[in-house]
């Protein structure tokens, strides 16, 4: 019994390194939230600068709480929450104006209290929710996940 407790610390820390040396292997890296870039910019602009694919409204800010991204540059994938201080229409407009010139091809759009809009570019999809209600400002929220190519669509 005591050569087992004896033991037991190194089995922890042998654990908590293999752990860690996994972690550190894989190939799609997650913007981790509260980390600035390399130029020692706030975080929420740091994060702006690895979003080069979509608009960006000025004045925005991002909550790096609610924000998921893995991936980089154009390939990125996850969900982007911004609070921006314009009305929401002004936010719908600015997304249907600015996205085409990001490449992105609207699909469907839905103006309301919470709007909705659709885009496509290459592979993937882009959903922007446009939430007026929010007592901070207009709540944004940009999903973009791959588009799926399967030949099942149909049914």
């Amino acid at each position: 019994m005591n050569k087992i407790l004896k033991y037991k610390p190194f089995r922890f820390f042998g654990l908590v390194a293999f752990i860690l040396m996994t972690a550190c292997s894989g190939k799609v890296p997650l913007i981790a939230s509260g980390v600035s870039g390399p130029e020692g910019l706030p975080a929420e602009e740091a994060s702006f600068a690895k979003f080069n694919d979509l608009p960006m409204p000025s004045n925005s800010k991002m909550n790096l709480q609610k924000s998921l991204v893995f991936g980089a540059d154009s390939e990125w994938f996850g969900r982007l929450n911004l609070i921006v201080n314009l009305s929401g229409a002004e936010v719908f407009d600015f997304y249907i104006y600015e996205m085409p010139n990001f490449g992105w091809r609207e699909i469907t759009s839905i103006r309301s209290d919470v709007s909705l809009i659709t885009y496509e570019r290459g592979g993937r999809i882009a959903n922007v929710r446009i939430d007026s209600s929010s007592t901070r400002g207009t709540e944004v929220w940009v999903t973009v996940s791959p588009r799926d190519t399967g030949s099942n669509n149909s049914k």
